[in-house]
């Protein structure tokens, strides 16, 4: 499965539909315009964290660009607000509604207490995959109606999971770590944790990691996430300047 996956197979149930629908009002709303600025300084930001991309980076551009709007709009707090913009909208459409919840709302207090963090693959069914959150520790059964195939037990991937109104789902991108460094990893994690390195930070550590792998294929994976100190500042575990 590539990086950034979109629907394929079975169509998604109303719910999730409603849901992507809005996520990508969200981005409409809040990439342009005289929000344009505020978007490309928290772009900046984010490609600080998680490991600057290029156009030639291959797929794993466009899946790292579309995580990205997915964290401008539902984790960033826009400046001189204190708040998101999914929170924002949410915020101004309970005002309209005099308090009662519209679809629109509903779907946004859906994206508001999204979850992403860092999951170990359990068993994988047709349409479900059992997650481990090494991150908080939590499990979750995720029903997956585009296709579960790529899924494979004992992988690890940074994902967003969203409740639809009867089901945990997924969002729209994934970043799948290599198998092989599956040990590195889990070390990497359980080190920076016992280190307090913040669970956010420890998902952006990853990101970069993967981004150094997927520009060194002639360098094992293994090596790549093995060698990584934990604990370092982003400058030490980012990626280089250039493809």
């Amino acid at each position: 499965m590539s990086d950034a996956t979109d629907s394929q197979g079975a169509s998604p149930s109303a719910g999730v539909a409603v849901l992507h629908r809005i996520a990508e009002q969200l981005v409409a709303r809040h990439a342009e315009g005289a929000y344009r600025e505020e978007a490309l300084r928290a772009k900046a930001e984010y490609f600080d964290h998680a490991g600057k991309v290029f156009d030639d980076d291959g797929d794993i551009f466009e899946s790292r660009l579309a995580a990205f709007l997915e964290w401008y709009v539902l984790e960033r707090p826009l400046e001189g607000v204190g708040a998101p913009p999914a929170l924002v909208w949410l915020e101004r459409e309970a005002n309209a509604q005099g308090g009662v919840p519209s679809e629109t709302a509903r779907a946004l207090a859906a994206l508001c207490s999204s979850h992403r963090s860092l999951f170990d693959v359990g068993t994988v069914t047709d349409d479900t995959v059992e997650l481990e959150d090494l991150l908080g520790g939590a499990r979750f059964v995720v029903t997956e109606r585009r296709s579960t195939v790529g899924f494979e037990e004992g992988q690890i991937v940074e994902a967003r999971l969203l409740w639809d109104g009867e089901r945990v789902v997924f969002g729209k991108t994934f970043l799948f770590h290599p198998r092989e460094a599956r040990q590195e990893v889990l070390a990497h994690v359980d080190g920076a944790l016992a280190a307090g390195v913040s669970p956010k930070e420890v998902v952006f550590q990853l990101a970069r990691l993967h981004l150094r792998w997927h520009r060194s294929r002639h360098i094992s994976a293994v090596r790549i996430y093995g060698e990584s100190r934990v604990g370092e500042p982003r400058s030490a575990l980012a990626p280089e300047a250039t493809p």
